[in-house]
């Protein structure tokens, strides 16, 4: 980071460089692959390992737990590279699943005005050239005022009105991302599971002690 010229001592981060190149590079596919193993939450990401995919949800409750995401459809986005099947099996395929987390808390978010929350599942495809594509995004709202279940699964697209879907549905995914970080990944499995020890350490131990000195 650096001073800005003028702000006495307000600092910023400086601009990444490959915004310089191209200052909607975070728009991209690529980059939003990338940010889920060198971005804000690296610790979600993991391998398909029962497909088809399903809720583990009560169903009387949030709905027929099938996922919408079909063999057919990701098939459709490799792109004739693989089968599902076989990508399963050569674990290529990797998820981001808030599906199941954040399902339960999405009627009681919705009654803040101006709010929307879904739960998501999100596929990646591991491509020939070691890098992550993501092929589908699935949003759920589970049954609410008088209304049945809800899901849509959302996939690259260049047209317009897809591309600005498929664009808000990322941005979706990024928000449960780090929402999860920061309070659980950050706060639950840091502060709270480490934090008791340190002020008991500082609590019960002699000034003496040799890891009280160390911790000083």
């Amino acid at each position: 980071f650096k001073v800005i010229a003028g702000g006495g001592d307000v600092l910023r981060f400086e601009v990444p460089k490959p915004m310089e190149r191209d200052k909607f590079f975070w728009f991209k596919d690529e980059e939003f692959a990338r940010q889920t193993l060198a971005g804000l939450n690296p610790y979600s990401i993991k391998s398909v390992t029962e497909w088809p995919l399903k809720s583990e949800l009560d169903p009387e409750i949030y709905g027929p737990p099938e996922s919408a995401i079909t063999s057919e459809l990701l098939e459709a986005e490799i792109g004739g590279v693989t089968r599902v099947d076989m990508a399963l099996r050569e674990k290529k395929l990797s998820i981001l699943d808030y599906h199941d987390l954040l399902l339960p808390f999405v009627s009681k978010v919705r009654e803040i005005k101006g709010t929307a929350l879904y739960g998501s599942r999100t596929l990646f495809f591991l491509t020939p050239e070691g890098t992550l594509r993501p092929l589908a995004i699935e949003l759920t709202r589970p049954p609410m005022d008088g209304k049945p279940q809800w899901k849509q699964v959302f996939t690259p697209c260049y047209h317009s009105t897809g591309c600005w879907l498929w664009r808000l549905a990322k941005a979706h995914v990024l928000a449960h991302d780090s929402g999860f970080h920061q309070l659980v990944s950050h706060w639950l499995r840091t502060h709270c599971v480490t934090e008791p020890y340190i002020i008991a350490t500082n609590r019960q131990l002699s000034v003496m002690h040799p890891i009280y000195r160390l911790l000083h």
